[in-house]
């Protein structure tokens, strides 16, 4: 009896307010289908999706549909598939991510479909949706990497150590975080910090596209390889301190990117920094001409 009390004491300690059922539960299949009512996870309160938001930030949707809602018709379709469907293919959840993405009109809509997005599977393991945050048309778009644990913890872009950082590169050339989009490559965080895999990355590339074409900023400042990975396409890392057009889609003008080291790379060496410092210079410059 003293065994199971100690036992029950340890979980209370450690956070465990739920028990697991009898009944075994396919986690493969349970956001394809509606749970049932005993495994139904209770609704996340509304005040999460824009938490510690600069005060230039895009909105939030206050009247916009549910994401059930606005998911389009394939991801409806799979959503109410059978129970023993088989799980959603790595092709199929790219295709979803497009259509999600297409549909939006709005930065508002895409940041409602990217929260109702849980085809893919580090939307389950993320606590927030980092949606890119900053007044539309600003001069420049500054992108990260992969979500760190302070952002995903907050819901803000550029959190903790590396917002500070980020901070420190921009005071000197007269920039200020409240007057520039802020983005991550990917809106979720992977678990555990790992590096995102090549499907999680192509699903994630629509959502990350379709948001700098409705937020227009002039201009491109990818944050590490990851950024300028994903959107060029290229294992190649391009010139720093040199604009390269940089095309969105089909029917989109090509973008003034620029590729500049992480902030945390401040940190890294006296080489690093100089190199940051002479990126930012051309940046500054740049800004300065098209003012």
């Amino acid at each position: 009896m003293n065994a199971a009390l100690d036992l029950l004491r340890l979980y209370s300690e450690w956070g465990v307010d739920v028990a697991v059922g009898d009944t075994p539960l396919d986690l493969r299949r349970a956001y394809l289908t509606p749970l049932p009512a005993a495994h139904r996870p209770a609704a996340e309160p509304t005040a999460r999706q824009y938490p510690n938001t600069p005060a230039h930030s895009a909105p939030p949707p206050t009247h916009a549909q549910p994401p059930a809602q606005q998911a389009p018709t394939l991801q409806r379709r799979r959503l109410q598939t059978q129970p023993d469907a088989p799980p959603i293919l790595p092709q199929e959840c790219i295709e979803l991510a497009q259509a999600a993405a297409m549909q939006a009109t709005t930065p508002e809509a895409l940041h409602a479909a990217m929260q109702g997005f849980t085809a893919c599977s580090l939307h389950k393991t993320a606590m927030h949706t980092l949606f890119p945050q900053g007044p539309r048309g600003a001069p420049l778009m500054i992108i990260g990497e992969s979500p760190d644990a302070d952002e995903d913890r907050s819901g803000t872009v550029f959190a903790g150590l590396n917002g500070d950082l980020l901070a420190q590169m921009l005071s000197p050339i007269g920039l200020k975080r409240e007057d520039l989009l802020l983005a991550t490559t990917l809106p979720w965080r992977p678990p555990g910090g790992r590096p995102p895999t090549d499907t999680e990355l192509q699903v994630c590339k629509p959502f990350l596209q379709r948001a700098i074409t409705l937020l227009a900023p002039q201009r491109l400042l990818l944050c590490g390889r990851l950024p300028a990975r994903l959107l060029t396409g290229s294992t190649t890392p391009l010139p720093r301190q040199a604009w390269h057009p940089l095309t969105l889609g089909a029917n989109t003008a090509p973008l003034p990117a620029m590729v500049i080291r992480n902030p945390l790379q401040l940190r890294a060496s006296p080489t690093a920094r100089k190199d940051i410092w002479q990126t930012l210079l051309v940046v500054a410059q740049t800004l300065q001409l098209n003012s």
